[in-house]
């Protein structure tokens, strides 16, 4: 740890030692989300629309993004960060109540993901204190591999716990908590210079807030393209990502066992394998470009998720879980500095609350459009939905929007004037 702490300034060390313990615990984080839609799938019995609600929760609490912007004017932003992952904590050991109901266990861990976004978008503003632009990336790949070994010693022992003793799922949810509670301490320990609060000079009412950032978000071409072509891949996710699971067991016949290790397993080995790797070359990449080359790959896996689901070939499934994962290593590093690179010092947490905002609206959207696309009726409790029935055949869509959002990402990196600088404008 010594070592590695060494590579970076002597100022910004205390603080990365103690993010690093405190995301020995925000591993839960990484892998919330897929090991509880993998209990909905092989251990809950729950339908699509639970799995799809599950994925709205999951996607659309971005849309809460914006208030972390308003709340980091009164409140520092570490304990934006210390507090939601105690509630979350506390949610987690309510899963002891939820007697095996698909339905409140959906709405339970729904609500952790909302208290998620808080934490999650005030860490991505104290990484613009914390750690200096020229190892920005570096410190969030260490502090995100470390993140997914502790994700993915969770997941292998998911993996055992539900194959050996499935009715006792909500210990392991206990567990989480637990680990969430000690990363809450962990990160009070984190010492500042200054204050974290984004201060506001004057106390705007909610209302000229949202105007003025309105006014600086269509006054910068450049952030607004890179936010329309992240949207079109980033739709494409939320389209055809929680469905994988279960095309797996429809049409490809896959054992739980299985769906287990494709769907929640492997994308964690391949984000601890990754992770540092991606750091180091996101520090020499723009935004734009990087978001590119994630996109392509994601074309490539979601082609392969249809030619799996489509011909009930397991491979395809596997192999296209296995790219998306490995895409996803760096596309989560992406996704939580890219927008550092449009903003100037006074817009940093504005700039990240509407990267994570316009992420929820496209999160809110997708997995209800990709319920319609997928069934053919289903059955909401007395509500029925009839949809497109069109299958596996929904991943092909979000190939096609994968495949746009590259080619905006491209063009925009051939035309780029460089990043914001302290005193405005851009620059090498």
């Amino acid at each position: 740890m010594r070592r590695v702490l060494q590579r970076f300034p002597a100022r910004c060390r205390p603080a990365l030692f103690f993010d690093v313990l405190s995301n020995i615990g925000n591993g839960v984080h990484l892998v919330l989300f897929p090991i509880a839609l993998v209990v909905l799938e092989t251990v809950l019995d729950g339908e699509v629309w639970h799995e799809a609600v599950l994925a709205a929760f999951y996607f659309g609490s971005c849309l809460f993004g914006l208030f972390v912007t308003r709340l980091g004017g009164v409140i520092p932003m570490r304990r934006l960060v210390i507090v939601p992952n105690v509630l979350i904590a506390g949610a987690l050991l309510g899963t002891l109540f939820t007697g095996g109901d698909p339905t409140a266990f959906t709405v339970l861990i729904g609500s952790t993901f909302i208290l998620r976004i808080f934490l999650q978008v005030a860490e991505m503003n104290m990484f613009r204190l914390l750690y200096p632009d020229t190892h920005r990336s570096a410190a969030v790949g260490l502090i995100r591999a470390v993140s997914a070994i502790s994700g993915l010693t969770i997941t292998i022992t998911s993996w055992w716990w539900f194959a050996l003793m499935p009715n006792l799922y909500a210990a392991l949810f206990c567990l989480m908590g637990v680990m969430l509670a000690a990363a809450a301490w962990f990160y009070s320990r984190i010492p500042v210079a200054r204050k974290t609060m984004f201060d506001r000079t004057e106390r705007e009412s909610v209302w000229a807030a949202f105007r003025e950032g309105c006014r600086v978000f269509f006054s910068d071409r450049r952030f607004v393209v890179y936010q329309f072509g992240f949207a079109l891949a980033g739709i494409a996710n939320h389209i055809g990502l929680f469905l994988v699971p279960r095309v797996m067991e429809r049409d490809a016949g896959a054992s739980p066992s299985t769906i287990r290790f494709v769907a929640a397993v492997m994308p964690v080995i391949l984000l601890v394998m990754t992770a540092p790797l991606w750091g180091r070359f996101l520090d020499r990449k723009t935004p734009m470009a990087a978001r590119g080359i994630f996109n392509v790959l994601q074309v490539i896996a979601f082609s392969l998720y249809a030619y799996g689901g489509l011909t009930g070939q397991l491979w395809g499934l596997v192999a296209g879980g296995a790219v998306h994962a490995l895409s996803n290593g760096g596309g989560a590093i992406n996704w939580l500095t890219g927008s550092l690179y449009f903003a100037k010092p006074e817009h940093v947490s504005l700039y990240n609350g509407i990267h994570v905002f316009l992420t929820g609206v496209r999160g809110f959207i997708g997995p209800p459009l990709a319920l319609l696309l997928f069934v053919e009726i289903e059955k909401i409790g007395d509500l029925t939905v009839h949809g497109a029935g069109i299958g596996a055949w929904v991943f092909l869509v979000s190939a096609v929007l994968s495949a746009l959002g590259a080619i905006v990402m491209f063009s925009q990196a051939a035309l780029d004037g460089g990043q914001a600088t302290p005193g405005g404008g851009e620059g090498r």
